[in-house]
């Protein structure tokens, strides 16, 4: 059974035999308010961001955080689910990116109707309304699908989708998901642990750690720390073992989680370029959505990398995703000061200002 601080689980059907869970902090009676809806990371499921739910209402935000799937209670992937993914293929492996991301387009837009939440401001205006998609760590793979795919949706769907859907946001995104290969000084040792259990523990560490920077704005490799942890206490280890079990799952952690790592580069430099350097889909769908990135001060080194990275291609897209590559939609970066991987759990008032202020910049 939960903890008295695990929030009540909600439940939506999406499909035929699919049905997402999610924590929500419910509306703000009386104001045209902000939905925030967040797709987590690997091995942790949404309940990491439960501390964020109190805090919603008096900023004038509603927060829901999905469960996604493989992540119980939320529907277990079948076979034929993943029989894409497990392809071995790159269209394989991206007909399962773009079913999925239409599985949570439709999850956003179904919320939106059954609850009826606040649109978003009309083009041009500003102020509250409408949703803001964060997908955290992995869960911006996933967020950043959604923008990739919008052709593939339904037009009922997308139709709606575009009267909610302002910004995505990615929190700690790795390089690899936007395509980029990690760099050589980064240890990928731990990802090639054979006993998935092992491997979650090294995860965990590694995930939950502070990472000490010279400076994570100057864009110089030789300022950001890899594979160092910091003496700070990691997040979370004030859990017990019953009370991290709550939050984690490394039976989905080693499976379909892990499938996803092995999806081919170029599928996720596809993806990539579709979101943001592919001026044609950007005109014809979703023009004014703005897409958002964000890493913390003292998370891993290599998602704070992952950024510099990409922000060089923005100024240059030809660097890395194709001679037809060019910006495309409104992109803007905000490398915070503090916080590591896990903010929303250590300091989630901080945490919440970070996400305002990226959406908003």
């Amino acid at each position: 059974m939960p903890t008295s601080t695990q929030p009540q689980l909600e439940s939506l059907t999406i499909s035929d035999g699919v049905s997402y869970s999610y924590i929500d902090s419910g509306e703000v009676p009386g104001n045209t308010y902000t939905t925030l809806v967040f797709v987590h990371g690997m091995g942790f499921n949404g309940g990491v961001f439960r501390k964020l739910v109190p805090l919603a209402a008096v900023r004038n935000l509603r927060i829901v955080s999905l469960y996604r799937r493989d992540y119980n209670p939320t529907t277990s992937f079948r076979d034929a689910d993943l029989a894409s993914l497990t392809s071995g293929t790159a269209e394989g492996q991206e007909d399962f990116l773009r079913s999925h991301a239409v599985e949570i387009a439709t999850f956003l837009v179904t919320f939106a109707r059954e609850q009826r939440i606040p649109p978003a401001p009309l083009e041009g205006a500003s102020g509250p309304g409408g949703i803001a998609l964060i997908g955290w760590s992995l869960g911006s793979l996933h967020t950043h699908a959604v923008v990739a795919y919008l052709d593939a949706m339904p037009s009922s769907i997308l139709s709606d989708l575009g009267k909610y859907l302002h910004t995505m946001v990615s929190h700690d995104v790795g390089a690899v998901f936007i395509g980029i290969p990690n760099p050589p000084i980064y240890n990928i040792d731990l990802w090639y642990e054979p006993d998935f259990k092992t491997r979650f523990k090294l995860f965990y560490e590694w995930a939950t750690a502070y990472y000490s920077h010279k400076n994570v704005t100057s864009g110089n490799i030789d300022d950001l720390e890899f594979n160092k942890f910091a003496d700070q206490t990691h997040s979370m280890h004030e859990l017990s073992s019953e009370e991290l079990a709550e939050l984690t799952s490394a039976e989905t952690y080693g499976a379909s989680d892990t499938l996803l790592l092995y999806i081919q580069l170029d599928v996720f430099e596809a993806m990539t370029r579709r979101a943001i350097f592919n001026k044609a889909l950007a005109e014809k769908f979703l023009p004014n959505l703005r897409v958002r990135y964000m890493c913390g001060g003292a998370s891993p080194g290599v998602l704070v990398w992952a950024l510099h990275e990409l922000r060089k291609c923005l100024a240059d897209p030809k660097l890395n995703y194709g001679p037809d590559a060019e910006k495309a939609r409104d992109v803007k970066f905000n490398f915070q000061a503090a916080g590591n991987h896990f903010v929303f759990w250590d300091e989630p008032e901080l945490a919440l200002d970070q996400y305002i202020a990226t959406i908003n910049l």
